[in-house]
């Protein structure tokens, strides 16, 4: 029998703060557990486990914001596989690089990322999380929102469930950008986005 998870994920802005806690605790109440697609606070991060109780796996993006706010509770997969709960998870964190800082990779970079991972995409993989997008697919033809080749050819060789990604902004919230490439769907997750992945 098939399983139906129900995840709750986000990037970018930190809108969930703004919510009533007790209407957010009921919204979010049968969730499965959380994904950062990165780009939100440590505070945040914290504030959604202490108010929800999921656990949180997270990448981050092209910036880290209070980082001297501790969140070791969280599960970080900037560049590496995780199991958890029957799923295969993996994290690809950053951006583009345009200015020199942390968290962001050449093409020859990210893609050494992921040749890191080979052997584990070979097994399978369920979900893929980023915080830039695949090349061509809601990324924005300029340096730091462009996204990476190598994206797409682990699409299309290894062809994951769901792949969520943020760092692309929309004009609010709840406009949804959502992509197929065959059988993989390609989510922009800014803001939050609540969705379901059957295995």
């Amino acid at each position: 029998m098939k399983k139906k998870y129900k995840i709750l994920c986000v990037s970018d802005i930190d809108i969930l703060s703004n919510m009533n806690l007790e209407s957010m605790k009921n919204k979010f109440r049968d969730i499965d557990f959380i994904i950062s697609a990165g780009d939100v606070s440590n505070r945040y991060i914290d504030f959604l486990v202490s108010t929800l109780d999921k656990d949180i796996i997270y990448v981050n993006g092209n910036h880290v914001y209070h980082k001297d706010h501790p969140i070791t509770f969280a599960k970080n997969i900037d560049g590496k596989f995780l199991k958890y709960k029957g799923l295969r998870i993996l994290g690809l964190d950053g951006s583009k690089l345009y200015s020199h800082k942390e968290h962001q990779y050449t093409d020859f970079q990210m893609t050494c990322k992921v040749m890191k991972n080979i052997i584990s995409l070979w097994r399978g993989v369920d979900i893929v999380v980023s915080h830039a997008s695949p090349k061509g697919i809601h990324d924005i033809d300029e340096r730091v929102h462009e996204g990476f080749k190598i994206f797409n050819k682990v699409i299309k060789w290894f062809k994951p469930k769901l792949w969520v990604h943020g760092h692309v902004h929309l004009h609010n919230y709840l406009a949804v950008q959502e992509t197929y490439v065959d059988d993989t769907r390609i989510m922009n997750v800014f803001g939050y986005k609540l969705l379901e992945l059957e295995k």
